[in-house]
């Protein structure tokens, strides 16, 4: 105990030379915030009196109120609160740009076993501390870790260790640092910034050659050039298109100021060149880190984003279901948007606004489509070809006239060209060594083969489930009904089940294949996830469509006993003339059979294909057949199951948070009550890092989630739309919701994700794209194969469907060229602002 007490306060002598270096250092050019209350932190036996800490507490922050406005970054209690689940939360946002959770030992209610014994010490930090894009970092494991040389250390040391290299590490590169305990106690919070006018972040700017836009007085000094007059920059839709270029403090006042976004990034860009987050996290140092939001920003973007504005002064609630009726407005709050979550949600929500409008349109058609069916069933065999045009012509026009869109936003944001690399970094899975080898041929390899395995299972389940349905028809019950009676919900059930499996299977193999970046390996899970998934989702109808006409025939000894089997005695016509024409009509839909008999001897028997006239009524054109009914219904239940399944889980993490925030006041109360600890006050920080990450198989969303659900619908949609016409018209109704949900969530649940650059949707617009090609060959094989009158003809299906299908093709081919990638302005406007940059960096005014 004694030994721990000399510890600790040799650890709190060090924190007050530490404030006073930090007074010293405020002066110069590089200035250094560093309010560490190092006795927390570096928590080594977790029992420390209340006493001695409170005594070390005010000598720490006494010299840190010698800095420059060092009252500001002292703990106040006189601090703005709002009320939130009964509680009055402070706002503790302030000097927070990034936040690191350091959770505490096992005696103070942490979740660090301080006696456990930690394995190659000196390795494991070097895995946090070594980066291979800083050679300074090398000199990081040059002193500090002497102690690691022995061998084995228990854990309570080497998070003192680390932590206290993190601290100096910190305050080197002229970060400022705020720490504070959470409410009941098992975790410290580390508050990261730094001045955003200051001269540090515009040193780390230039160092990292960060992206900046030149401001519009910039332009004065520019002289006329082609059709450009001179003296400002070239507007679009009456707002500037500015020019970007790399930070230089030579010509910093004719750049913009740095916004908070920029700042997180380049804090961010600091940190991960000192030490690897990923590797702290998976260590136990930390037990995650986020982007802070601030209060202001959340309530300024819930009302510029989540309120009805005409309808707010009644009721804010009001408000919020005013806008849900909304169709989103194509690029009206994606300013808002960027600013907090960065160009690459910013171009998610982009795309949904748009996807939404556009399929308003096509929802609309559906519809009319539907209602002449309904009213005139004559219309019945020529309205889907027309249908299956308009949606073809719809799927490309989107495609393209957001391609259009992606180059315009980018050139605004100055996100042409993006590397995504610019702000990535090794993953802490990554093996340099595994890199260009045969196991990591043969690893991707196997993902494939995983891949393709998992596919033809799937198709092996939906051709049992549709057997055993067939069976139990046949059987009148003598084996059972729970498939004839439940088949389209066992099937809709099996196609969901299969397709959230796969969900925890694909990172399994994305991680397999050992990539650099997490952008790479992004790209990789989209491609295994998207690949099965829609598969999955489309199979069993393209099933029903084209592979149950084969595959499940009903037998008998003549067309009639047959036909009672499919239709019942009671959709046969009591009229014998009437039943007679009937069964010649179902004649054209059957064939004949020699069945092997247990003697050896052959038996003829009639058997009807899988797709068939509905009813007697229908079998003289046979417009109608089973399995047209089949894939409605099908389509219908499991388009409703799909938008309640991605609404549900949209609406439970906001249950979540909320249970895991009161459970946390629960159990400080009891804390309190007890006298174990002081019950503080629960802060905005606090409150967030109970938000769940944005991040994959997390109850915040991810990017790949949210895009993959929405490809999802839209593959069902362009596939299968004209079976159905009224689906895109659910689709539309579904998303105003789906939209809403997500920019609630994002907004109030999700912990803020780090704002990542993007110069579009990236291998989502490839994804699109697939789905739309893929729709032209399906809906041509649904007008020639599936559907009449085509289908009608069978000796000319082949050559209608050669015919309809290269015209869709050239429909399509028109439509690229009608409408180009990069509109005719980004290339006069690309041109012009190059002309200025080469001027601005060759000849500053």
């Amino acid at each position: 105990a004694s030994a721990a007490t000399a510890a600790f306060m040799s650890g709190a002598v060090g924190a007050v030379s530490n404030a006073k270096d930090a007074v010293s250092s405020a002066k110069g050019k590089m200035q250094t915030y560093v309010p560490v209350s190092v006795e927390d932190v570096f928590d080594e036996a977790g029992h420390r009196a209340d006493e001695m800490r409170q005594h070390v507490r005010q000598h720490v922050l006494r010299g840190i109120r010698d800095v420059e406005n060092g009252a500001e970054l002292a703990l106040s209690s006189d601090v703005a609160t709002v009320r939130f689940l009964g509680q009055e939360l402070s706002i503790d946002d302030k000097d927070a740009t990034i936040v690191l959770v350091f959770p505490r030992g096992q005696p103070s209610g942490g979740a660090i076993n301080l006696t456990e014994m930690v394995e190659d010490p000196h390795g494991q930090a070097r895995k946090i501390f070594w980066r291979q894009h800083n050679l300074a970092s090398q000199d990081t494991m040059n002193e500090g870790f002497e102690s690691f040389m022995h061998g084995l250390v228990t854990r309570g040391h080497y998070q003192k260790v680390v932590r206290a290299k993190l601290i100096t590490l910190f305050r080197r590169s002229g970060l400022k640092v705020v720490t504070f305990p959470s409410i009941d106690g098992d975790e410290m919070f580390a508050k990261i910034s730094m001045n955003p006018s200051g001269v540090v972040i515009k040193h780390l700017a230039q160092r990292f050659s960060y992206t900046m836009p030149f401001r519009e007085e910039a332009y004065h000094h520019v002289k006329p050039h082609g059709v450009y007059p001179g003296n400002k920059p070239m507007f679009r839709a009456s707002k500037a298109v500015l020019a970007y270029g790399p930070y230089d403090a030579e010509i910093s006042n004719f750049m913009q100021d740095f916004r908070t976004v920029d700042e997180i990034r380049i804090v961010e860009m600091q940190l991960q060149s000192l030490v690897s987050l990923e590797q702290l996290q998976q260590q136990g140092v930390i037990s995650r880190y986020f982007a802070a939001a601030k209060h202001e920003d959340i309530s300024m973007l819930h009302r510029e984003w989540l309120e009805h504005r005409s309808v707010r002064r009644f009721s804010p609630l009001l408000s919020t279901c005013a806008m849900v009726c909304t169709i989103p407005a194509y690029g009206s709050k994606s300013g808002i948007v960027r600013d907090f979550f960065g160009e690459e949600i910013s171009f998610f929500f982009r795309w949904f606004a748009f996807y939404t409008q556009m399929l308003g349109y096509l929802g609309g058609c559906g519809a009319i489509c539907y209602i002449l069916v309904e009213l005139f069933p004559t219309m019945r065999q020529n309205i889907p070809i027309a249908f299956s045009v308009v949606m073809v012509v719809w799927a490309t026009v989107f495609n393209q006239l957001f391609r259009n869109r992606i180059a315009q936003a980018s050139q605004e944001w100055g996100m042409k060209d993006y590397e995504a690399a610019s702000l990535s970094f090794d993953r802490a899975g990554y093996n340099p060594d595994l890199e260009g080898t045969w196991t990591q041929w043969r690893r991707r390899m196997f993902s494939r083969v995983i891949m393709v395995l998992f596919c033809c299972t799937f198709v092996w389940m939906i051709s049992w489930i549709m057997e055993r349905k067939k069976m139990q028809q046949e059987a009148d019950g003598e084996e059972g009904t729970f498939f004839r009676d439940h088949g389209t919900v066992i099937v809709v059930s099996t196609i969901k089940v299969t397709s959230i499996t796969w969900g925890y299977v694909a990172p399994l193999l994305a991680d397999m294949q050992n990539l650099r970046t997490q952008a790479r390996y992004d790209d990789a899970l989209t491609a295994i996830l998207a690949t099965v998934k829609i598969f999955v989702t489309l199979w069993n109808f393209f099933y029903v469509a084209f592979v149950r006409f084969w595959t499940s025939p009903t037998c008998a000894s003549t067309i009639e006993e047959a036909s009672l089997q499919v239709w019942g005695e009671a959709r046969l016509p009591d009229n014998l003339t009437t039943r007679a024409e009937a069964l010649r009509e179902m004649g054209k839909y059957s064939y004949m059979w020699n069945h092997s008999q247990p003697d050896g001897s052959l038996r003829e028997r009639v058997c009807i294909h899988g797709c068939f006239p509905a009813s007697s009524a229908h079998s003289r054109d046979g417009s109608v057949t089973n399995c047209y009914w089949i894939l409605r219904q099908e389509l219908f239940l499991f388009f409703i199951v799909h938008m309640v399944y991605t609404i549900a889980f949209l609406v439970i993490p906001m249950v979540k948070v909320k249970v895991e925030v009161l459970c946390e006041l629960r159990r400080a109360e009891k804390l309190n009550k007890e006298g174990v600890l002081r019950l503080g006050q629960y802060s905005w920080l606090q409150f967030q890092a109970k938000c769940p990450a944005y991040e994959y198989l997390s109850w915040g969303g991810s990017r790949v989630e949210d895009f993959l659900e929405c490809a999802i619908g839209f593959a069902l949609i362009t596939c299968f739309g004209i079976v159905f016409p009224p689906l895109a018209a659910l689709g539309f109704f579904g998303n105003l919701v789906e939209y809403r949900l997500l920019a609630y969530r994002m907004t109030h649940v999700t912990c803020r994700p780090f704002p990542r650059g993007a110069s579009g949707i990236g291998v989502w617009m490839f994804v699109f794209e697939t789905i739309s090609g893929v729709a032209i060959v399906v809906n041509v094989l649904l007008v020639s194969f599936f559907m009449y009158p085509i289908k009608g003809q069978p000796y000319q299906q082949l050559v209608l469907f050669i015919l309809l299908e290269h015209l869709l093709l050239g429909i399509r081919s028109l439509i690229d060229v009608a409408i180009p990638d990069v509109p005719l302005d980004v290339k006069r406007i690309d041109d012009f602002n190059e002309h200025f940059r080469k001027t601005m960096i060759k000849y500053p005014p």
